[in-house]
């Protein structure tokens, strides 16, 4: 390791980025301030506000395509929970009817 660092230290630029890609985080946190989702129509306002991170630089295009894809998975999520409660009314109606 000591050689390593040596080498890195008098210009090696492999051995430098070699240490460096097992020393930095692949990913890194990142601070985006969504709207809360309570419905899947919130997520055109919660993908805006992605957009709009990315446009301005708090993130990175790749940072905003991995939220964006978290945000389509919740409004998914809602719409499905969304749909078994509805489906869930209608059986109910259904079996007191008959």
């Amino acid at each position: 390791m000591r050689r390593a660092v040596e080498l890195a230290k008098a210009g090696d630029t492999q051995m430098l980025k070699f240490l460096l890609d097992r020393i930095l985080p692949r990913e890194r946190a990142v601070k985006v301030n969504p709207p809360k989702m309570k419905y899947a129509d919130d997520a055109v306002e919660a993908l805006g506000s992605v957009a709009e991170a990315v446009s301005g630089g708090q993130i990175s295009p790749g940072e905003g395509a991995a939220l964006a894809a978290i945000v389509n998975s919740y409004a998914r999520a809602i719409d499905l929970a969304d749909l078994v409660k509805r489906l869930e009314t209608v059986e109910r109606q259904l079996s007191s009817v008959g």
